[in-house]
């Protein structure tokens, strides 16, 4: 709850309409709310000041400056700014009638606005740049699409799911699905049908949080590192699905109801997306002489897309019948961009304007920044109490006999408190959470494997660009390591951290993971990093096509044998 500029957390008993405690909360700062992008556009337009530093840019009627405004960030002071004060920084554009105001930025102006007095409390400026005149349309309005045959997708015995409430059953699977205002979709209670036999896969998964940090220092962007869900909210940020576009034609679409931030019901029309789809060949031998053995591989997709300011995020829970849990995330919508002087690559500024990004677009640069997600995973794999267990392939020394010198060998070893799980992701090597209560009947434990990245189409985001030196990497610690495992808090729900805004020290993985608590035969809660640094294209102007990445759950000796052994039709 927001009181002015403060914090209030309040529970209260809605059976029995009673308020059961309220906490002021010091040293916090709330979400940027919807009704702040109106205020801050109403602030810009009646401001002399402003109209004055836009007129230096050739710009007379300040009614076509679109602004956005921006969390402020910290910086210990070095920015000149209040820590109590609840301040916006305004960047803005113009509007030129193309429909993509995003192409044409007002370069080196920031406002800062305080909201609590509804003035621009001061203005920051660097040399004038022209703006960027070019018309970019993104809707395709200039161009003539080619004629496609149309393509359909039918089911016509039905779905082979189904939806009752907010459970969602598919062949084996079960899951309660609900929408939160911060994250999203929450996928909780899911339990896999083995032989008759439900089993608990996963009490609660969600997106935990997200970051999206710039690396250009000047004065329009060194603060620009956006936490799209603990900042904005991208569930109140939910775009609309659209049928046979952004899903299949044959998607069931779901209306869902959160709550807005003056905790009056929101409903949200087509804001999830279930369907079925094909997805190649799941397994298939051809042994000579003898009939193919073969079977397609279904899935089953939640999809949900939020879109916060210029990007449009895309995220798929997939569910696999032979026990994978895919969560994949998609970035597309429109590069934030930087104004230059500079219309090619042989003009005498192009060097120092593409510094901190490329050129791509005449007097346009998209400046290199980072999408890293985080998904908070409180797996419960067959059971509450799980360890968490590494398996480094190595090549070991041939002691056997025999003309080989070397072998592939396996150290397999528990790690046994939250300090030391906190990793960097290396490909080559195997985690597990792994229940050291369960066997399956070759007597191994059973477990699910981690992976934070299993592919995707931009260089992977290995870790924080930045120095170790900076505020931003002391107060997101998360977004520097691929996997954080700790014992389960209820408080504990955020990677970043409950209140994020202007934070001046680490409130999420880094304190969770502080008191160093044991991880052995415990209630565990996997937190899995994995993103992108985004190296800009002009293939992704003025409109960029999706670009995912992919991380997965995967069933390690949880079952018995193959799961999906005769699951669907065989070609013989």
């Amino acid at each position: 709850m927001l009181d002015g500029k403060h914090i209030i957390e309040a529970v209260v008993d809605l059976q029995n309409n009673k308020l059961l405690s309220w906490q002021p909360i010091k040293d916090a700062h709330g979400m940027v709310l919807l009704d702040d992008f109106a205020s801050v556009q109403n602030i810009i337009n009646n401001s002399e000041e402003f109209a004055a530093a836009v007129k230096k840019r050739g710009i007379t009627d300040a009614k076509k400056v679109i602004t956005t405004p921006l969390t402020v960030g910290y910086f210990d002071g070095k920015d000149g700014l209040k820590q109590d004060a609840r301040l916006l920084k305004v960047i803005s554009y113009l509007d030129v009638g193309d429909g993509n105001y995003w192409a044409h930025p007002i370069e080196n102006l920031v406002a800062v606005v305080d909201l609590e007095q509804k003035k621009i409390v001061k203005i920051e400026e660097g040399p004038v740049v022209p703006v960027p005149m070019t018309a970019r349309p993104f809707d395709g309005r200039d161009r003539v699409a080619p004629a496609v045959k149309p393509m359909q997708i039918i089911e016509p015995e039905g779905k082979n799911y189904t939806i009752t409430g907010d459970m969602i059953h598919w062949r084996n699977w079960d899951f309660h699905l609900s929408m939160n205002s911060r994250v999203g979709p929450m996928i909780s209670t899911v339990t896999y049908n083995d032989n008759g036999t439900k089993r608990k896969v996963m009490y609660e998964g969600s997106l935990g949080g997200m970051i999206v940090p710039y690396g250009d220092p000047d004065i329009g962007w060194y603060f620009k590192a956006y936490l799209d869900s603990g900042d904005y909210g991208m569930g109140t940020l939910t775009s609309p699905i659209a049928r046979g576009k952004d899903a299949p034609s044959n998607a069931v679409l779901l209306n869902e109801t959160i709550a807005d931030y003056t905790g009056v019901p929101m409903e949200i029309p087509r804001a999830i997306a279930v369907f079925e789809r094909y997805a190649g060949p799941e397994y298939k031998h051809q042994e000579m002489g003898q009939p193919n053995v073969s079977t397609e591989r279904r899935e089953l997709v939640v999809r949900w897309i939020s879109t916060v300011g210029n990007y449009d995020y895309i995220f798929d829970w997939i569910f696999h019948e032979n026990g994978t849990i895919g969560i994949d995330a998609g970035a597309t919508g429109i590069e934030a961009v930087k104004g230059v002087k500079a219309k090619t690559m042989h003009d005498e500024t192009a060097k120092d304007d593409t510094r901190y990004g490329t050129l791509i677009d005449h007097n346009i640069v998209g400046t290199t920044h980072q999408h890293i997600y985080n998904f908070r995973l409180d797996l419960d794999v067959d059971g509450e109490n799980n360890s968490l267990v590494a398996m480094d392939p190595v090549v070991k020394p041939n002691t056997a006999g025999g003309p080989r010198t070397s072998t592939m060998q396996v150290n397999q070893y528990n790690i046994g408190n939250e300090q030391d799980a906190a990793q960097k992701f290396d490909p080559g090597t195997i985690r597990l959470l792994s229940n050291p209560n369960k066997e399956n009947r070759m007597g191994n434990p059973v477990s699910y494997q981690i992976i934070p990245y299993a592919g995707g189409t931009h260089p992977v985001a290995k870790g924080a660009q930045f120095a170790p030196d900076e505020w931003i990497y002391h107060r997101l610690s998360f977004m520097d390591k691929q996997l954080w495992v700790t014992r389960y808090h209820p408080g504990e729900r955020f990677p970043e951290g409950k209140y994020p805004n202007r934070s001046t020290h680490d409130t999420g993985l880094g304190q969770y993971s502080k008191d160093n608590e044991s991880l052995d035969n415990t209630d565990a809660v996997v937190w899995m990093t994995t993103g992108t640094t985004h190296v800009a294209r002009a293939e992704e102007w003025p409109i960029m096509p999706t670009e995912w990445v992919h991380t997965l759950l995967k069933p390690w000796n949880f079952f018995d044998e193959t799961p999906t052994l005769g699951a669907l039709k065989k070609d013989k």
